[in-house]
C-alpha cells in the first residue's frame, strides 16, 4: 500500500480541532451544499504535499485556520504532516510539524511547531511514496535541463478539481501550465514504469563500463603504435649491434627482436675480450676510470638521497609550523574551566558529549614545538653533509680528467690500442642507443588480455544500452498503454460515452486520450459535451491508478474527483442533495458513472482510495455507505464559531 489518507485535520486559531476522517482502500464521499469548503479539500490536502504556495482560497478557510494537517497510511506505519497557514497577504510558510510512528495520535495543537521545511518535507513525502533515486536525461539538441521525478510530479494524477474533470483540453491536473506539463512527460515514463527503478544504477554503471573501455582502447592504440613505429627502430639497432659483434640474433616479429636487444643491453662491455700488446698502463687507467667512474655514481646517488630527504625535512617543517599556528590558538582556552558551555560559541553542550579537552590540545602543541626544534637541529647537520659529499664529487671528476688526460697519451703512443679503443667506443654507443630506447620503450602486456577485457566490457554497455535506449523505453510504454486502452474502452462502453464502442487509448506525448475510430483518431478535445469530458476523465484516472497498484508504482494510492456529477446535476438544482430535479435519464447516468468509480476501486482493494466531494447524495444503500460527511444545515470545512485573525469582531 502507497500513501493514502486517514485525516484531514485543520487547527484553530484558539486551538480547536476540526477532524475530516477517511477510509483507506474504499470510496469516500463528502457531500454537502456550495460554499461550505469541499473543493479545498484539494488545495489543503496539496499545501500539506509541499506546494509551493497556498492555493486554499482567501475567506473564512485562511482566515480561520493556524494550520492544515493530513494523517497518512504508508506501507509501513504511519505519518502525521502539518504546515502552517500562510499570512493572509503571504503565498506559503516554509513551518512543517512532521510526526512518524507505527501508530500516529492527532497531535494537539499546542505541539505544533517547525520541525523541518519544505525541501525536507519533500524528501520525506518522496521517499514515503516509494519514489526511488531516477533521472530523465533531456535528449541531444534540447534544451531544458535533466529532471528527477518527485511527490509533486506524480500528485498530478491524483488530483481532479471542479474544473478540471470537465475540461476537454486538459487531462491532467497542473497541465495547463507548459513547464509543468513538459516535465510531466518527461517524468511519467518512471511512474508508469516504463523506466526500471534501477534506471540511475544502470546508467551510471553504463558511464563507469565506457570510462573502462575508453582506458583499454586506448592503452591497445598505444601499444599498436607502439609495434608500427617501433619495429623499425629496433630492427634497425639488432642490426648494428650484429654488426659490431654484439649478437647473431636473427628475429622475425618485435617482441623477439625487443628480447634480443634486451639481452645485449644486459652484456657489459668489459666482457668484450681485447688485447693489446704492452697496454699494461692503459689497462691499469681504464681499471681506475672504472673504479671512478663506479664512486661518481654512489655520490650522486647519496647527494640526491640526502636531498631528497632535505626536501621532506622542510615539507614536515611547512606542515608543522601550520600546525602550530593553529594549536596556538589553545591560548584562548587559558584561565577557563571544564564545564558544559562551548568557549568559542557559548552554546550550551549535550550531555553526552564533554568539554573540549584542552589539555590534550596543549599537549599536541608541547609535541609539535618539541619536533620542530629538533628538525631546526637536524637542518644543518644535512647541509654539511650535502657540502662534504659535493666536495668529494667535484674531487672525483678532477681524478676523472688526469685520468682521461693520461689514457689519451698512452692512446697516441700505442697505434693498436687507437683502433682498439675506436672499437670499442663504437660498441659503446651501439650500447648506449639500444639502452636508451629500451629505457623509453614502456613495459607492454599481452595484447591478447587486453582485447578479452575490451571485448567484455563492449559486450556489458551494449547489453546496458539496449535496455536504457530510447526504443526499448518506447516499447515499454506501447506495452502498458495498451494494456490500459484495454480497460478503458471496456469502461467507456459501460458508461456509454460517445466513440465507446471504439478503441481508447492514452496519448502520453499530448497528454490526452484518444478514441481510434474507424473514421481516424479523434482526441479527446474534439469530441463533444460535458458529459464525454467528465467520463474521459474518470476512466483515464481510473485506468492509471489501477495500474499503480497492481505495478506497487510509486504514485499516492488516492485520487480527488471534485464534483463529477456537476454536468448531470448543477449546483442550481441542488436542494437536499436528492437529484429530484433531475431527469430520469441524467440520474442513471450519474449512478452508472459512480458505480464504475466504486468497482475500479472494489477491484483492487484495499489499494486504492477516492475521495469525491459531490452535491449529490444518492439514495442507493453503497453510494450512502460511503459517504464520510454531509455539509448541509450549517456543517462545513470550517466551523462557523472558529475565531477569524486580521478581522474585526
Amino acid at each position: 500500500m502507497s500513501v493514502q489518507i486517514l485525516d484531514i485535520v485543520l487547527y484553530s486559531h484558539d486551538g480547536r480541532q476540526r477532524v475530516l476522517p477517511l477510509k483507506v482502500g474504499q470510496v469516500n464521499v463528502i457531500t454537502g451544499a456550495s460554499k461550505t469548503g469541499k473543493s479545498a479539500l484539494i488545495d489543503v490536502v496539496d499545501y500539506c504535499f509541499g506546494s509551493s504556495e497556498c492555493r486554499v482560497p482567501h475567506g473564512p478557510i485562511r482566515q480561520c485556520v493556524a494550520w492544515f494537517g493530513i494523517r497518512l497510511q504508508l506501507t509501513s506505519g504511519q505519518a502525521f504532516i502539518a504546515r502552517r497557514c500562510p499570512p493572509l497577504k503571504g503565498a506559503s510558510s516554509e513551518e512543517f510539524f512532521i510526526k512518524t510512528a507505527s501508530t500516529v495520535e492527532l497531535p494537539s495543537a499546542a505541539e505544533l511547531r517547525q520541525t523541518t521545511n519544505t525541501k525536507g518535507a519533500l524528501a520525506l513525502l518522496t521517499s514515503w511514496v516509494g519514489i526511488r533515486d531516477n533521472l530523465h536525461e533531456t535528449p541531444p539538441g534540447q534544451k531544458r535541463p535533466s529532471l528527477s521525478a518527485t511527490v509533486r510530479h506524480a500528485l498530478a494524477l491524483c488530483f481532479q478539481r471542479q474544473d478540471e474533470i470537465i475540461r476537454r483540453q486538459q487531462l491532467f491536473h497542473g497541465a495547463d501550465d507548459t513547464f509543468f506539463a513538459l516535465a510531466l512527460k518527461d517524468t511519467l515514463p518512471y511512474l508508469l514504469g516504463a523506466v526500471d527503478d534501477d534506471h540511475v544504477r544502470k546508467r551510471a554503471e553504463l558511464r563507469r563500463l565506457r570510462d573502462q573501455l575508453r582506458a583499454v582502447e586506448r592503452r591497445l592504440a598505444e601499444i599498436s603504435a607502439l609495434r608500427g613505429d617501433g619495429a623499425t627502430k629496433a630492427d634497425a639497432l639488432l642490426a648494428q649491434t650484429r654488426d659490431a659483434g654484439l649478437s647473431n640474433a636473427v628475429t622475425t616479429s618485435w617482441e623477439d627482436t625487443l628480447t634480443a636487444l634486451r639481452a645485449v643491453a644486459r652484456a657489459p662491455l668489459a666482457s668484450v675480450d681485447v688485447t693489446l700488446p704492452d697496454g699494461l698502463e692503459f689497462a691499469r687507467l681504464s681499471t681506475e676510470r672504472a673504479e671512478l667512474l663506479e664512486t661518481q655514481r654512489r655520490l650522486r646517488a647519496d647527494i640526491d638521497a640526502a636531498r631528497s630527504f632535505s626536501k621532506d625535512e622542510k615539507g614536515f617543517s611547512r606542515e608543522a609550523k601550520e600546525q602550530k599556528a593553529r594549536l596556538a590558538t589553545i591560548g584562548i582556552f587559558e584561565g577557563g574551566t571544564a564545564g558544559h558551555m562551548c568557549p568559542l560559541c557559548a552554546q550550551e553542550l549535550p550531555e553526552t558529549h564533554g568539554p573540549p579537552a584542552v589539555a590534550a590540545l596543549q599537549e599536541a602543541l608541547v609535541d609539535v614545538s618539541t619536533r620542530m626544534e629538533s628538525v631546526a637541529r637536524v637542518e644543518p647537520h644535512i647541509e654539511n653533509a650535502i657540502g662534504a659529499l659535493e666536495k668529494r664529487l667535484h674531487e672525483v671528476h678532477q681524478a676523472l680528467t688526469n685520468n682521461r688526460a693520461q689514457m689519451e697519451a698512452v692512446r697516441a703512443a700505442n697505434a693498436v690500442l687507437s683502433d682498439a679503443q675506436a672499437d670499442s667506443v663504437r660498441k659503446a654507443h651501439i650500447l648506449g642507443r639500444v639502452s636508451l630506447y629500451l629505457e623509453s620503450m614502456p613495459d607492454v602486456p599481452d595484447t591478447k588480455e587486453l582485447e578479452e577485457q575490451a571485448e567484455s566490457l563492449r559486450v556489458q554497455c551494449q547489453k546496458l544500452e539496449e535496455e536504457l535506449s530510447d526504443e526499448r523505453v518506447q516499447e515499454q510504454i506501447v506495452s502498458i498503454t495498451s494494456r490500459l486502452s484495454e480497460r478503458m474502452s471496456k469502461w467507456g462502453r459501460v458508461i456509454e460515452l460517445e466513440f465507446g464502442e471504439s478503441p481508447m487509448r492514452l496519448d502520453l506525448k499530448k497528454l490526452t486520450i484518444v478514441a481510434d475510430t474507424i473514421d481516424g483518431a479523434i482526441p479527446m478535445h474534439r469530441i463533444g459535451s460535458g458529459e464525454n469530458g467528465v467520463g474521459y476523465h474518470l476512466i483515464a484516472h481510473l485506468a492509471l491508478h489501477q495500474w499503480f497498484v497492481q505495478r506497487s508504482r510509486p504514485v499516492p494510492h488516492f485520487i480527488f474527483f471534485d464534483q463529477p456529477s456537476q454536468v448531470y446535476f448543477p449546483p442550481d438544482k441542488d436542494v437536499d442533495g436528492s437529484m429530484a430535479l433531475v431527469s430520469e435519464d441524467d440520474r442513471i447516468a450519474v449512478s452508472r458513472m459512480f458505480r464504475l468509480v466504486f468497482d475500479a476501486v472494489a477491484e483492487v482493494a484495499p489499494g486504492f482510495q477516492v475521495i469525491l466531494t459531490e452535491h449529490a447524495d444518492l439514495s442507493e444503500d453503497w453510494y450512502r455507505g460511503a459517504i464520510a460527511e454531509r455539509w448541509r444545515g450549517g456543517r462545513r470545512l470550517v466551523p462557523e464559531d472558529w475565531p477569524r485573525e486580521g478581522v474585526e469582531e
